[in-house]
């Protein structure tokens, strides 16, 4: 067989992205759409841009290999959407006087799937258009299921050479749960056979269309976040509780809409933020909307674990992103180690497309039992750095041997200086985890504030990030889990929130990146200059954006950061550049 490379296609019409796996089996570039675009969460816009996708495949596949394009959707995607569809409707017209948060609720299903079909059909045409005008380059075609790419992406970066993996996320294919059992390389769906087909019956939409919606954010521009910011700012409401418990339940593996669902969703209307009120005034309810989804999931996971499968868990799907979730897993479940890649939602699934791809033409290959390093996306362009030097014309722009470099930067981070710090490889997924970040000193109280008032302009509940030197975890933690994508959120230990009250939640809680020197040896090079400095192996960190707006991609995007926001430092590569 000719030498083939694969590249996956992330195409659910939000979150698109690409990811390329080489003709030897190895992950070489993943990125979104909305980095390149600068678009955020990219809505139906093609993961194979028209006029990127050649050079990127000149850059990471073989010169003569044929293509093989996987998408992240099956070829019966189409008719799943049409019999859900179908069911929606059905369950309106058999309550013609059901509430009309109830009735709002399947619209929005049917609207969304109508909006999102035609690029889940149409992703790939540029790629295929690429390889037909190449002389050399076939394009092989492949579509998968959508909860086994994002099962694929979940166990192929993983540590474990066995697990068993749960998917949970907004819809799939006639599922927003599934289960899968991992060994040796190969995926296994286990549970039940089949799913009620009405489309909604999901913790994912729940979370979004019910909670965050109530809360006055938006789930189509992915504020989720903000709930998870907002509720340890509130306390358990009981009854808004018991109402929660009248939308959905847990069926075994299951999620399924309980009896009372249409006017529970509707009594919790009542709760809703009023137009123009601060967001604090719904603290309870996020709190309470958080808890209830920690402990659905939690019901989940038991009915998992009692399966039998395996004491390593492996977490996929949109609703794995839900960190302050994530880091109690391991307290509240019998699991005892627990693995969620750096993009466990739908961008993260062209890696799953890719390698599922590759596996099926290599059937006698395994997996490499080791974790997937997040850097995977672009890299600054050395021509425009030049560029930069040599025409910008800025009098405080110095190019610095490394170790010099983060001498300096630490001393302006001990400061008070508020840094963009940005290296090589971008990172794949939400979370900026050292290469594209907004850096500060945790010991200040007033970071907070400063950064989010001054360069992110956003809300003031949102927590920041601490990134540790991995060997100080247990220290600052309790039961400290290694937690290198900054997938999970922990306790610090009481004894040293004092000393960086700045990445300190108002639940005394963090979301910890670990830093690992062989990973990242210029951000640990960095981090270890601060604490040699400071006795604090932590720094604030924080993506590289403001509100609204994707982490940066380019020189450009930096720049115009830099001089638009309240940074004071930006390092791009070795060179550096204060303001006066």
């Amino acid at each position: 067989m000719k030498k083939r490379s694969y590249v996956g296609l992330a195409c659910t019409g939000h979150d698109n992205a690409l990811a390329i796996v080489n003709a030897q089996g190895e992950l070489v570039f993943a990125e979104a759409a909305e980095r390149y675009l600068q678009n955020k969460r990219a809505f139906l816009s093609p993961p194979d841009d028209t006029f990127r996708i050649g050079k990127l495949i000149e850059e990471y596949c073989g010169a003569d290999d044929d293509i093989v394009i996987a998408k992240t959707w099956s070829g019966d995607v189409k008719a799943i959407f049409e019999r859900e569809s179908q069911a929606a409707a059905q369950v309106l017209q058999n309550a013609q006087q059901s509430p009309v948060a109830w009735q709002k609720l399947f619209g929005l299903y049917q609207a969304t799937m109508a909006l999102f079909l035609p690029p889940m059909e149409n992703a790939g045409a540029n790629l295929s258009l690429y390889c037909g005008g190449h002389p050399t380059r076939n394009a092989i075609h492949k579509r998968y299921n959508h909860h086994l790419t994002h099962a694929a992406t979940a166990c192929y970066t993983s540590p474990f050479e066995e697990a068993v993996c749960l998917i949970v996320d907004g819809y799939g294919e006639g599922a927003s749960v599934t289960a899968y059992a991992y060994k040796d390389g190969r995926l296994e769906a286990v549970g039940p056979d089949s799913y009620p087909l009405d489309g909604l019956s999901s913790l994912g939409i729940f979370y979004g269309a019910i909670v965050c919606d109530l809360c006055g954010f938006s789930a189509f521009e992915g504020e989720e976040w903000k709930v998870m910011g907002l509720a340890p700012y509130g306390k358990l409401d009981q009854s808004i509780y018991e109402m929660m418990r009248r939308v959905i339940r847990v069926n075994g593996l299951r999620i399924e809409f309980a009896d009372d669902a249409p006017n529970a969703v509707a009594e919790l209307e009542k709760y809703r933020r009023a137009p123009g009120s601060d967001a604090i005034t719904v603290a309870d309810l996020a709190h309470t909307g958080q808890q209830f989804f920690a402990d659905i999931l939690t019901q989940l996971l038991d009915n998992l674990y009692e399966m039998g499968i395996s004491e390593n868990l492996v977490l996929g799907g949109g609703c794995a992103l839900n960190s302050s979730c994530a880091g109690r897993i391991l307290d509240r479940t019998r699991f005892k180690n627990m693995h969620i890649f750096s993009a466990p939602a739908d961008d993260g699934n062209a890696v799953g497309a890719a390698y599922l791809a590759y596996y099926e033409d290599h059937p006698e290959k395994r997996p490499k039992v080791a974790s997937q390093s997040p850097y995977l996306g672009s890299t600054l362009s050395t021509e425009v750095l030049g560029h930069l030097a040599k025409f910008g014309h800025i009098d405080t722009l110095v190019k610095l041997p490394y170790d010099e470099l983060y001498q300096k930067t630490a001393r302006l981070l001990a400061e008070g200086k508020v840094v963009a710090w940005v290296q090589g490889r971008a990172e794949f997924g939400p979370r900026a985890l050292g290469n594209r970040s907004i850096l500060a000193d945790p010991r200040d109280p007033a970071m907070k504030d400063k950064i989010n008032g001054r360069v992110k302009f956003r809300e003031e509940f949102r927590p920041f990030a601490p990134s540790i030197l991995e060997e100080f975890g247990d220290e600052y933690f309790i039961h400290y889990q290694d937690t290198p994508y900054m997938e999970r959120t922990l306790v610090f230990r009481e004894e040293v929130r004092s000393r960086v009250p700045a990445v300190v939640h108002e639940d005394n809680t963090g979301r910890l990146q670990s830093v690992k020197k062989e990973w990242n040896p210029h951000y640990y090079g960095l981090i270890e200059a601060f604490y040699k400095l400071t006795g604090v192996p932590i720094l604030l960190n924080t993506s590289l954006n403001v509100m609204g707006k994707p982490i940066v991609h380019s020189v450009e995007d930096a720049i115009a950061l830099f001089y638009t926001t309240g940074v004071d430092v930006l390092v791009l590569e070795d060179y550096i550049i204060e303001k006066r």
